[in-house]
């Protein structure tokens, strides 16, 4: 089997076209002809990323994070972002990203959120959108305080932050994985109690909060989820290896 069969089965599933103009999903490193030898998936291409790959013998990488995002002018191998280049190359290593198109699609990151989320009634957010990317569910009537709890658990991150009324009852949920603040306004008009995304700005935070409690569970624990679902899909799908990466080493601390 090609890495291109995979390749295929994901753009068909998750289409590139769903992209924002600015994203660069798609391949962004190697040779779809070669034989597909094991999968890795992972939020980000990490050193420890491409180190696990190579040590499960995986020639396909699948990022949700493009790694190239801007024209590359030359490759200086002393440099960091270089020397993973040159360690994929010389390992035989493809990757493959897929961002945007896959937070919007189907089945991809909002709605796997939702699920993770157990919400109830799942509907698009945003329709004002050609692609309407982020998410509005129900849940069990509870106070805002017990919903991040809950979201926390989870999403299996370690902290998070709430902004609002913390006693406020929830039952109408907006969510976004990843940087979904430009979303607040949208949830706020469709009246929903809470909405659950990451890297919002303080100020735009405290503006709003007094018209909707906005949970932040921080950018990775919003959007990580999405590696054991890829997971999943494809191990249902393709008869290889298949492997997940998490960072071992955190780079953010809770102290």
């Amino acid at each position: 089997m090609k890495i291109k069969e995979v390749i295929k089965f994901l753009e068909d599933k998750f289409p590139l076209d769903l992209q924002e103009e600015w994203d660069n999903s798609g391949l962004q490193i190697g040779n779809v002809e070669n034989d597909l030898k094991n999968i890795m998936i992972s939020l980000d291409l990490t050193d420890e990323a491409i180190e696990s790959a190579i040590e499960n013998s995986c020639n396909l990488i699948i990022n949700h994070h493009p790694f190239i995002f801007s024209p590359i002018k030359s490759i200086d191998l002393s440099d960091a972002y270089n020397k993973k280049i040159e360690k994929l190359i010389k390992n035989d290593i493809s990757v493959f990203a897929m961002h945007t198109n896959l937070d919007t699609a189907k089945g991809g990151v909002n709605d796997n959120f939702a699920k993770v989320l157990e919400l109830e009634r799942v509907e698009f957010l945003d329709t004002k959108n050609d692609h309407p990317m982020a998410r509005l569910g129900y849940t069990k009537e509870q106070n805002a305080k017990e919903f991040a709890e809950f979201v926390k658990e989870k999403l299996a991150c370690k902290g998070l932050i709430l902004y609002g009324d913390k006693e406020k009852i929830i039952k109408k949920v907006a969510l976004c994985g990843g940087a979904g603040s430009d979303f607040i306004k949208d949830a706020i008009e469709k009246k929903c109690d809470v909405i659950v995304t990451s890297d919002v700005k303080y100020h735009e935070a405290i503006d709003n909060s007094k018209d909707i409690v906005i949970i932040d569970p921080g950018h990775f624990a919003s959007e990580n989820h999405i590696i054991y679902m890829l997971e999943k899909l494809l191990d249902n799908h393709f008869a290889t290896r298949i492997y997940t990466n998490t960072p071992k080493k955190a780079y953010r601390f809770f102290i």
